[in-house]
């Protein structure tokens, strides 16, 4: 049985093909799809209408679109409720959706199963959080044996923390996090970590800004970087690998005990 099925997704503003489509899927996955405009979306409705998940189209011109976001994250039951925005593929629309408290977002062209992928690893508690895509990172089949591998992880989205902190937990990997990038290099030199998880988009300081500091840093050069991002695009990771990246990863198929897996095999090497 899918982990979406008996699911309640409220689609906002569905004027779109991509969204379309993806309600169809989610409706022969036995979930329950409820569709508004945007207009008429309270917090209140949300929770009338008993919703696990909001897809929300941000591409909609329009003040009441434009709030749906940030009124969902305000009140109450919907504060922490995932929702997944359509945005332009630019790196200023992402980040705004997802410093405004997305879960995650999709873009306009992104195939609809990878949407529904995004949905699954949202309520799958375990191992995807969303595919990945490597830069110079060897294949291993090692199994995690080791602890003590002290991790330090800079990421903002909360459902992702939760996620690694379980699965660090379960390794023994000792770990710390931050949620901006202002901050990270000094809590850094204070945690001494043997492996630096790295977000790309973050509120403060990007992460490209953090990664170069990082290697610029005498006492942190040597540390392994491995970059979870958002966003899959070739120039994001040719600039991670210059940067001294150990490793680029795409939230949206990673497994999450792989990761697990790199983590132990990076802190060996």
């Amino acid at each position: 049985m899918s982990v979406l099925s008996n699911k309640r997704v409220l689609v906002v503003d569905s004027e779109s093909a991509q969204l379309s489509e993806v309600a169809s899927m989610l409706t022969s996955e036995g979930v329950e799809v409820e569709s508004l405009p945007c207009s008429e979306v309270t917090p209140e409705k949300v929770a009338e209408l008993d919703i696990d998940l909001v897809l929300l189209n941000h591409l909609h011109e329009g003040v009441a679109c434009n709030d749906t976001l940030a009124l969902l994250r305000s009140v109450g039951v919907t504060a922490v409720m995932p929702i997944l925005v359509q945005v332009d593929d630019t790196t200023e629309s992402i980040q705004t959706a997802l410093s405004s408290g997305a879960a995650d977002y999709t873009t306009p062209d992104e195939p609809a199963a990878s949407v529904i992928q995004k949905m699954r690893a949202i309520f799958d508690q375990g191992d995807t959080f969303a595919g990945s895509s490597d830069i110079d990172i060897t294949p291993t089949e090692t199994t995690v044996t080791k602890t003590g591998i002290r991790v330090y992880v800079v990421e903002d989205d909360p459902l992702l923390r939760n996620l690694l902190s379980v699965r660090m937990e379960k390794s023994s990997f000792p770990y710390e996090f931050s949620v901006d990038g202002s901050g990270a290099l000094e809590a850094m030199h204070q945690f001494k970590p043997d492996i630096i998880i790295l977000d790309l988009m973050l509120p403060g300081k990007s992460g490209f800004e953090v990664l170069q500091e990082v290697k610029a840093d005498e006492m942190l050069k040597d540390v392994p970087v491995i970059v979870f991002s958002n966003k899959d695009g070739q120039e994001d990771r040719a600039r991670a690998k210059q940067l001294g990246a150990a490793g680029f990863y795409v939230k949206a198929m990673t497994d999450l005990s792989e990761l697990i897996d790199k983590i132990a095999a990076h802190a060996k090497a």
